[in-house]
């Protein structure tokens, strides 16, 4: 039961690549076209994991789901689909989906997200154990826990190998240098040819320029995320001490950014003069993480309100958190639901004019996910939730970022 599982696609082309590919790595695969069949299938002999086509004729993936969950199952789906719609995974996430593939899919993406989905199962199967059995449960087992699902989550960043594919698979669609292309068929349609010279209108040739502007520094970008997942970042201890220092220098050197719609940034004093404890992180890189987490604050909070950043040491690790008080007129004013957790991280990218140019962030979609993986590549790990605001008198939402990073003696 272990390494077994059903796959359900009404395309017998896909679901011969699946029965292939998985049966290489050792996993039992049972395969069927028909959703109903595959109800049939698990219900004779449930399987920790199900991949499952989102979009068949007979019945759809999340309306199978929904009829084992019915039935009293709760296994691990993995919804294949060609839609990338954000609302649409936000949805399947809601219903119980526990990961999805984007159609086409590369051999490697295809087993690394099966594996992790069977340790995942794993996980939930020996928490279930340690709930029932809570007289026999120790710390010896708590621990081993925690560590093995660490471990599945500092080696995604090396193993996820359709993040880059995602992100060069937008490139080529819609907004991405698709609005170039569209770009170039306008400036073809309004030029004049006068003699060895084209004339063409400035306003095109402004929207040209900026184009190239933003697909430069995309570009770099781009690379930079792909040296944060591919290699191991040039790290050099340092003491706790000096890590509101840095946040320090990195206020001052944003001060304009602050001062836009009068914020203000309150750090939290600097306990750690004394402390021993230290942290291996890359500096430059480091900096980039509190950069866009303050920028990101900054454009999505109320204007003249406190934008808090926290230190805090919490078993191993060390903490920071970076705290914000959302627009009234955002939709994140009741704080960000639980379904958008997880995928907040996830890349999701456009070329385009951005809605807030004056605050340079990585207005590409890719924001959150960079920072995500410079603080993976540091052996960290970073997080989001809601907060009741209790510094303040009104008891709003604040949406609070945390990092943990590992600490070394």
């Amino acid at each position: 039961m272990k390494n077994k599982l059903i796959a359900i696609d009404d395309d017998p082309l896909i679901l011969g690549l699946i029965h292939v590919t998985l049966e290489k790595q050792n996993f039992e695969v049972i395969t069927t076209t028909n959703p109903y069949d595959g109800l049939n299938l698990f219900l004779e002999d449930p399987t920790l994991v199900i991949v499952s086509d989102l979009s068949m004729p007979e019945m759809s993936g999340a309306d199978l789901m929904q009829k084992i969950f019915d039935h009293g199952h709760e296994p691990i789906f993995i919804i294949l689909t060609s839609h990338t719609d954000v609302k649409m995974v936000v949805e399947l996430f809601k219903q119980g989906v526990h990961d999805y593939i984007i159609k086409p899919f590369k051999h490697a993406e295809l087993v690394n997200r099966v594996s992790k989905a069977f340790e995942f199962a794993e996980l939930r199967m020996i928490k279930e154990n340690i709930k029932k059995e809570r007289e026999i449960r120790n710390e010896h087992q708590l621990n081993w826990n925690l560590y093995k699902e660490s471990l599945i989550k500092k080696d995604s960043d090396k193993t996820d190998s359709g993040l880059m594919a995602n992100i060069n698979t937008n490139l080529i669609q819609g907004a991405g240098l698709g609005t170039l292309a569209s770009l170039a068929a306008r400036l073809k349609k309004n030029s004049k040819l006068d003699g060895d010279n084209y004339i063409i209108k400035k306003s095109l040739m402004d929207m040209l320029y900026d184009n190239i502007d933003v697909s430069s520094k995309l570009i770099s970008i781009v690379n930079d995320i792909d040296k944060v997942i591919s290699r191991e970042l040039l790290r050099e201890t340092i003491l706790l001490g000096e890590i509101p220092k840095i946040f320090h220098e990195v206020i001052l050197e944003n001060q304009k950014y602050q001062d836009l719609k009068g914020h203000q940034v309150k750090l939290s004093e600097n306990k750690f003069e004394n402390n021993t404890h230290c942290v291996s992180i890359n500096i430059e890189y480091f900096k980039k993480v509190i950069q866009e987490l303050l920028r990101n604050a900054f454009k999505f909070s109320e204007p003249n309100s406190k934008v808090y950043i926290l230190f805090e040491i919490l078993k191993k690790n060390f903490q920071i958190s970076f705290l914000n008080s959302p627009t009234n007129n955002s939709k994140e004013a009741a704080g960000i639901p639980p379904e958008y957790h997880h995928i907040i991280f996830e890349p999701f990218f456009r070329l385009s004019k951005f809605v807030f140019e004056s605050y340079d962030t990585l207005d590409y979609g890719l924001g959150l996910c960079y920072v995500d993986k410079i603080v993976r590549n540091h052996k960290g790990k970073i997080s989001i939730s809601n907060l009741k605001n209790f510094l303040e008198n009104n008891k709003s939402i604040l949406i609070n970022f945390t990092i943990e990073i590992p600490i070394v003696e």
